[in-house]
């Protein structure tokens, strides 16, 4: 397995020290001596994991483990083919069963595009009025309607038929006083209005966020509120008539922007979070400003009022400096077309990192502009490419095209390589130290004068190594 030496290690925070004890036991054939790691996403900005607890499974095939929190809160294992799931409420205990160990085969271990399945974990004794029996029964019924009315909803963006769904959903789930229950209701039909409304955005997220209490944990409205306000801020910079409402926000101004969104409409606890998703976004859009970006998440982390917020945005920041210039690159872990590890050897050299898609223009274009870069620079710049393609046969066959003289890679992992190093889109570039620092967080495409600003890299390097 190959590594850039260390660098910053995926955020896996222990969970709260506050809050009611959780306990979670039970039986697991076939995974005896495994370790089972429990986690949730408390946020939807950065989707970072928080680690809860973990337990080895005993000879006997049985687990136990314990963590705390002050709210009813979505956990996951994973569990090689699956990713187990069910929803904990503070001081409750819970028998599981988990599904017999089933390991990948082996053409899923060698694709780096394999997603576990979700599956709901098995609970002794769950009686229909507990919350995992209403969630999944809900979930089920809501996935049927879903599938049944997909043409209703996704082409003829159907109002009546939207209802009716709605309609269906609450007389079989009417509102039973459990807050848990009905903010999984509220914005999973928020989700189906977002699909019949498209694209009028500003007005779903009028409806169950403007004025809505924030539930920053809870996965539906994560998904909602990423749905709406991811890439929020590009989307308000490419409308000439957003060019004044914008301008704290492209200034870093935190409290500025937070003005802006609640003078049109927005409670100030929401408009926070959505000021730190903008700006979040925006630091590795590579669309604007990375130190006003910084700027305004700082300010945020001093600033903000929003108390579910303000427990999150450390790790937040933490994320952003990952990829900050000057700080060590995140774990790289790649591999050859065949599956051996990727050819990388440092060796006093810095690396010149491109992520690409073979289907993508701009990204075959970089790829040649590669060519001559490496002819003068080979010495001193090692590239390495690391192919993001659903299919990794479309790389192998423009590597066998094109004949380009560098390494062909795929990532062991890509959804957390593209985590790591923040991939929204391809072509992106990277220039790594020989000491694994990153000196150009993104760096610029060959194509646009990344040659001539290396080369002042290098210089000053080299300068500084002979003092």
């Amino acid at each position: 397995m190959l590594r850039l030496l260390l660098l910053f290690p995926l955020l896996l925070i222990f969970g709260p020290t506050s809050g009611q004890i959780v306990t979670i036991r039970g039986q697991a054939s076939g995974y005896e001596g495994r370790e089972l790691l429990f986690y949730t996403f408390p946020e939807p900005i950065s989707h970072e994991k928080k680690r809860l607890a973990e337990a080895k499974v005993e000879a006997d095939g049985t687990f136990q483990l314990h963590f705390q929190t002050d709210q009813t809160i979505e956990v996951y294992t994973d569990l090689e083919k699956y990713r187990g799931t069910l929803v904990v409420e503070p001081g409750a205990n819970y028998q599981l069963s988990l599904p017999g160990w089933s390991p990948r085969s082996t053409r899923e271990a060698a694709s780096p595009y394999f997603e576990p399945e979700l599956y709901w974990l098995s609970i002794k004794d769950l009686k229909p009025t507990e919350i995992n029996f209403l969630v999944r029964s809900f979930l089920t019924e809501y996935n049927k309607e879903l599938a049944a009315h997909t043409l209703d909803l996704y082409q003829k963006r159907s109002a009546d038929s939207l209802n009716a769904i709605v309609d269906r959903l609450e007389k079989s789930y009417p509102d039973r006083q459990n807050s848990y229950l009905s903010i999984l209701k509220r914005y999973s039909y928020g989700e189906m209005e977002y699909i019949v409304c498209q694209p009028n955005k500003e007005l779903i997220a009028k409806k169950y966020f403007a004025s809505a209490e924030v539930a920053l944990s809870h996965p539906a409205y994560q998904h909602l509120f990423n749905a709406i306000f991811s890439e929020y801020l590009i989307g308000k910079s490419m409308d000439i008539r957003q060019k004044n409402f914008i301008i704290p926000a492209l200034q870093g101004d935190f409290q500025g922007w937070v003005a802006q969104l609640t003078g049109n409409g927005y409670q100030k606890e929401i408009a926070e979070l959505v000021v730190v998703k903008s700006f979040y976004d925006g630091y590795f859009s590579n669309k604007f400003d990375k130190r006003a970006m910084l700027r305004g998440l700082k300010d945020a982390f001093a600033g903000a009022t929003c108390a579910p917020l303000k427990a999150v945005l450390p790790t937040i920041l933490l994320k952003t400096n990952a990829l900050r210039e000057g700080s060590q690159a995140p774990v790289l872990q790649l591999k050859n077309p065949n599956g051996s590890p990727g050819p990388l050897a440092m060796n006093g050299k810095f690396v010149y990192l491109a992520f690409f898609r073979s289907d993508s223009k701009s990204c075959r274009e970089e790829l040649d502009s590669l060519v001559s870069i490496n002819k003068k620079l080979s010495s001193v710049l090692t590239i390495v490419s690391v192919s993001l393609d659903k299919n990794p046969s479309d790389a192998i066959q423009l590597w066998n095209t094109k004949k380009y003289p560098w390494g062909l890679t795929f990532p062991y992992s890509p959804d957390k390589i593209q985590s790591d190093f923040k991939v929204t889109s391809t072509p992106l570039f990277y220039l790594i130290g020989p000491d694994h620092s990153l000196l150009l967080s993104p760096a610029l495409p060959p194509s646009h004068n990344f040659e001539s600003l290396f080369l002042k890299i290098y210089r000053e390097s080299s300068f500084r190594e002979k003092k």
